[in-house]
């Protein structure tokens, strides 16, 4: 019955969790999964169950994408059940205390925020790192005919899925069998050899034919890393796995896992299952995943997961161990605070799953998809739009394959237009891109010319880049969400009269990402980012009237917001050399 409950409880809860309505960190896997995308060489496995989930006649196809890492949480609660389970029987006789203590270690760990956040994702790393554990369980499990072929298969499918996953497993498995010094035989080896072939060969496959297919939209040889959207990933909070298990389970839980890793290491009934998460415990620390991705999942988030793992499993052990010693010792009420430890150990369980409750619950963040709207519906039809951050190029991307969203737009990711084909694609649907695709990649930024005429054959929208110089930053018209380029300079009028655009769709936008209870950082930080650039624009080009509108706007954001401090002394510095001018003859 254990075993059940580890595999329904965690599908369940993650399934009700999961929102019909995209996110910021799964546009890369949406449009990885759902377009048929070839970006990077991962996610291979969920990409085939996402299209296989897609055939189901339930809910859109965003939920349907989500529920894939439900599943991989569910998959990773059975096995991370079976892992846990035989530890314990292997350290101590316990039959009864077992499969309790087992079910409250699986539950505590994927129902916590780590995983929850990530099982709630389209297309994210719960499947890769359900095949890591089962790789390890396969290895640690009584070995069998197929065991080594299945062996192999399994860390083929974790390394096709996930790298950083199978990264992780392969220094687990290393650790294990240098510990109890029981390395493959030459048979044996063969058969974990092709076993790991298998599930490479249609990946090589799928890496070579899929950009020779004439329906590619977009063929990237690499993946998105993190966002350039004001650094905002890339200067997260990096965290470990036993710091976030501090956080979720306290500091008590965390002394008594410390201790089970131990216990687990030394104690040679156990120690073909300890090597492994003492290994993986290790390699968290050495490389720790962020605390959370604003706008793209962190590539060491596998890592992370599979260490909150091992972490309740030793957590486990040692509550096995404390609880059955202190019953042995005949200690004065032994065998109430040994049932109080373990009540406390099944407690963890409860308070994750409440802490998580808030922070994965999707079904109430609709800012992303809001913005979306808001920004799509303010721009005329055939436009092009220019970007320079890969998270914004996979938001309308995915805008336009999940729900058929104004396909009529040409993106233009900047930074991507040198990988692979993706400018042969664009200026099949726009020959007026030529001069621009020639001056990036000769001076890595457009010209002049090239935008102006770029202009004159459709509606040009932009992402404003501070780096432009001021001839080209003329030529904007400095509207909400994404300013309009002009094929001429533009003056103090136009640029007045272009801020009234798109501004009652910006607040609705705004009061969607700030609503009580549901505030989205990730759709804030792109507002910002993109009131920053506005402000500055404005401010470059002597607008104090329209400059001072856009920095209070940054300030309802973010009341710290240095670069709103700096623009407002500016301001301030212009407004006094202005006063002192008009008084400077008056003295005279």
């Amino acid at each position: 019955m254990a075993h059940k409950l580890a595999f329904a409880v965690p599908l369940v809860v993650t399934m009700l969790r999961t929102s019909p309505t995209g996110q910021w960190r799964d546009d890369l896997p949406v449009v990885r999964a759902l377009g048929l995308v070839p970006s990077g060489s991962e996610g291979l496995v969920s990409t085939a169950l996402t299209q296989l989930l897609a055939l189901l006649p339930i809910g859109g196809r965003l939920l349907r994408a989500g529920w894939v890492s439900a599943l991989g949480v569910a998959l990773a609660g059975a096995v991370a059940y079976r892992l846990i389970a035989h530890a314990l029987s292997s350290s101590l006789a316990t039959p009864r205390l077992t499969p309790p203590l087992a079910l409250a270690a699986t539950l505590t760990a994927v129902l916590a925020p780590s995983w929850q956040l990530e099982g709630t994702l389209a297309g994210g790393v719960t499947l890769g790192v359900a095949l890591a554990l089962s790789a390890i369980w396969v290895a640690i499990a009584p070995e069998r005919r197929w065991s080594m072929l299945l062996l192999g298969a399994l860390f083929g499918a974790t390394a096709i899925e996930s790298h950083a996953a199978a990264l992780a497993v392969g220094v687990a498995l290393l650790s294990r069998a240098l510990l109890v010094r029981r390395w493959p035989k030459p048979h044996t080896a063969a058969e974990l050899a092709v076993g790991f072939a298998a599930p490479l060969v249609p990946w090589a496959l799928y890496l070579i034919l899929r950009p020779l297919s004439p329906h590619v939209e977009l063929n990237l040889v690499g993946g998105i890393g993190t966002s350039s959207l004001v650094s905002v990933d890339a200067a997260a909070e990096r965290t470990t796995a036993l710091a976030a298990w501090i956080g979720d389970a306290g500091v008590l839980s965390c002394a008594l896992a410390v201790f089970g890793l131990v216990l687990a290491v030394l104690r040679k009934s156990v120690r073909a299952l300890g090597a492994p998460f003492a290994a993986l415990f290790l390699v968290d620390l050495g490389f720790p995943a962020s605390k959370v991705g604003i706008l793209a999942s962190d590539t060491l988030a596998p890592v992370r997961l599979l260490s909150l793992i091992a972490i309740a499993a030793a957590s486990a052990l040692a509550v096995q161990a404390v609880a059955t010693y202190v019953r042995r010792a005949r200690l004065p009420f032994a065998e109430p605070a040994s049932a109080l430890l373990v009540v406390f150990h099944f407690a963890l369980a409860f308070v994750a799953a409440e802490d998580s409750a808030y922070a994965a619950d999707r079904r109430e963040q609709v800012a992303a998809d809001s913005w979306t709207d808001e920004a799509l519906a303010s721009l005329p039809p055939s436009s092009l739009l220019l970007v320079r951050s890969e998270a914004l190029a996979y938001r309308l991307w995915a805008a336009q394959i999940a729900r058929g969203a104004r396909t009529d737009l040409v993106v233009i990711p900047e930074p991507l237009l040198e990988r692979g084909n993706v400018a042969q694609l664009l200026l099949r649907r726009e020959a007026a891109l030529a001069p621009l695709v020639r001056e990036m990649a000769l001076a890595g930024q457009p010209s002049e010319f090239s935008l102006s005429s770029l202009s004159d054959a459709r509606p040009l929208f932009v992402e404003i880049d501070p780096r432009w110089p001021k001839r080209l930053r003329d030529h904007l018209a400095p509207r909400a969400f994404f300013p309009q380029f002009s094929p001429h300079p533009l003056g103090r009028s136009d640029r007045a009269e272009s801020l009234k655009e798109g501004a009652q769709g910006w607040q609705r936008a705004l009061a969607v990402a700030t609503k009580s209870g549901a505030r989205d950082a990730a759709t804030l930080a792109v507002m910002q980012a993109e009131l920053r650039d506005r402000a500055q624009l404005l401010v470059d080009a002597g607008d104090r009237e329209a400059a001072a509108v856009a920095v209070q706007s940054l300030l309802t954001i973010d009341a710290q917001d240095p670069v709103a401090a700096a623009l407002t002394a500016r301001l301030t510095a212009a407004a006094d050399r202005a006063a002192a001018s008009t008084l400077l003859p008056a003295r005279r």
